[in-house]
């Protein structure tokens, strides 16, 4: 007897992703996998890498089942046919395959789905209007080839949206605006843990805090320039970066040249960046490009006063147009650094947007989120 007859009504959903990572789109993908009504959907999770590092493995619900295709070595692409094997095989017990994330997950998503006639869903974290010029172009060709036979498309926020629809041909109708969201209560309580002892002589001073993968899409070197017009002006502040990624030594050299080694710390990945972002005087996002970032909502939801580029698309839209927070041109380090200053010379302003930070967290909650994931993957 198979599950879905012991439990009628009840829909499985298989989610993908390429690997168990720290950035946002796990964490987008983890907070839908908790937050669906167990009574009515039993999710699991497949990676085409895996399994999950322990440093990662909390963010996933105990009761979720994880699988795998091959173990956590580098990408080889001869691999390809053994993670779809073992991705067929999960998914025969599911009902519906949601693609985690765009490139090779939507691919082996769409072809186990093609396989054995199961709807597939394509979630969309990216403003692929300004991402896939960094990109090869075969992403491009995979996402014109891809989507428009996914069952429906899910964005992360409706600029996405916007973007990702006039340059993919998609039937609109199948083009669903889902809001990523936050566990405000957790992230609160995980706030509250006392700094670690590294982090004690950093906040001695007041700090500039900000986290993401140290990749050009998160453009710290303009940060750090920033920064840099900071302390020529006087303000006796630390920059705090949190986070890995291929350019860590060139944004160290770039802190060295410009001679802040006192006051510019990067100690790599942070286990609870949270109990350090909610004591900082003030949050930065110097993005090129984003989709609706989660670390902003985080920000919110700990009511952080916001400094952050105008790029597209996301940081508006989660912003609430530059009332929750102040946006700046993209790019322009000087007026970062003239808002930064701002912030940290005027008690009353920065307490001001803690407080409009707080009400657009309570409008960005995960009930109205989650209950337009439960509808969308009843209605498929």
């Amino acid at each position: 007897m198979t599950a879905s007859a012991l439990e009628p009504g009840r829909r499985r959903v298989l989610f993908t992703l390429v690997f168990m990572g720290t950035g946002g789109i796990e964490r987008s993908v983890c907070n839908v996998l908790a937050g669906l009504d167990r009574e009515r959907f039993e999710p699991s999770l497949f990676f085409h890498h895996g399994p999950p590092p322990p440093d990662t493995r909390d963010r996933i619900p105990a009761d979720v089942p994880i699988s795998w295709g091959v173990g956590v070595e580098a990408y080889r692409r001869w691999e390809l046919p053994r993670m779809l094997w073992k991705l067929f095989n999960e998914a025969r017990k599911a009902d519906i395959i949601v693609s985690g994330q765009e490139g090779r997950a939507a691919l082996l998503a769409r072809m186990a789905g093609a396989m054995l006639g199961k709807p597939v869903l394509g979630m969309v974290h990216f403003d692929w209007g300004a991402f896939h010029r960094e990109q090869p172009r075969r992403q491009l060709w995979g996402l014109k080839v891809l989507y428009p036979g996914m069952d429906r498309i899910v964005a992360c926020g409706y600029d996405s949206a916007k973007a990702f629809a006039e340059l993919v041909n998609v039937e609109r109708e199948r083009l669903e605006v889902i809001p990523n969201f936050v566990d405000a209560a957790r992230i609160r309580a995980e706030a509250d843990a006392p700094l670690p002892p590294w982090a004690e002589a950093v906040f001695r001073k007041p700090v500039v805090i900000a986290v993401g993968r140290l990749e050009p899409q998160k453009s710290f070197d303009v940060l750090i320039r920033a920064h840099a017009r900071m302390q020529a002006a006087g303000a006796d502040t630390h920059l705090l970066i949190l986070g890995v990624g291929s350019l860590q030594e060139e944004l160290k050299a770039l802190v060295k040249e410009l001679g802040l080694e006192s006051s510019v710390f990067m100690p790599g990945f942070a286990d609870n960046p949270h109990a350090l972002m909610k004591r900082a005087t003030a949050f930065a996002l110097s993005s090129r490009f984003e989709g609706l970032p989660m670390v902003l909502l985080e920000a919110l939801a700990l009511g952080c006063p916001i400094v952050s580029t105008d790029c597209p698309s996301g940081p508006a839209e989660a912003l609430d147009g530059g009332r929750a927070g102040v946006l700046v041109p993209l790019g322009d380090d000087a007026a970062m650094a003239d808002a930064l200053g701002r912030l940290v010379k005027e008690p009353a302003w920065r307490d001001d947007l803690r407080a409009r930070a707080l009400v657009r967290a309570e409008e960005l909650s995960s009930e109205r989120a989650l209950k337009a994931w439960e509808s969308l993957l009843a209605d498929v």
